[in-house]
C-alpha cells in the first residue's frame, strides 16, 4: 500500500519534543513522536509505500529488514489509527 500524511497536520519541534498538530478538524489532539517518527513523517510528504519506508530505515539506521518491518508496521498502524495518514490509491511516481 502507498501512504501519505494528511495535509491538515503539521509537525513542529518544541522544547525538544516532536509534535504533530492538526490545523483543521480531522482530529482534536496533538500527538508526540520520537525523532525517527518525525523523520518518517517527513518522508510521507510524498506518497510512500511501506516498503519504501522500510528501505529508508534500513539504509539510514542500519536496522535489519525484520526490525525495520516491525517498526514501519507499528508506525503506520498508529498513524492510521489516529487518522494522521491516508492510503493513496493508484499513486505511481515514475521516479521511484
Amino acid at each position: 500500500m502507498t501512504y501519505c500524511r494528511k495535509p491538515e497536520i503539521v509537525a513542529r519541534s518544541v522544547a525538544g519534543e516532536h509534535v504533530l498538530i492538526p490545523i483543521q478538524g480531522c482530529t482534536n489532539r496533538v500527538y508526540t513522536v520520537n525523532g525517527v517518527g518525525r523523520w518518517l513523517w517527513e518522508l510521507l510528504a510524498t506518497p510512500c509505500s511501506d516498503g519504501d519506508l522500510l528501505e529508508a530505515l534500513v539504509e539510514r539506521y542500519g536496522l535489519s529488514p525484520e526490525t525495520a518491518c516491525v517498526d514501519v508496521r507499528h508506525f503506520l498502524d498508529e498513524m492510521k489509527r489516529m487518522g494522521l495518514v491516508e492510503v493513496v490509491e493508484g499513486w505511481k511516481d515514475i521516479g521511484r
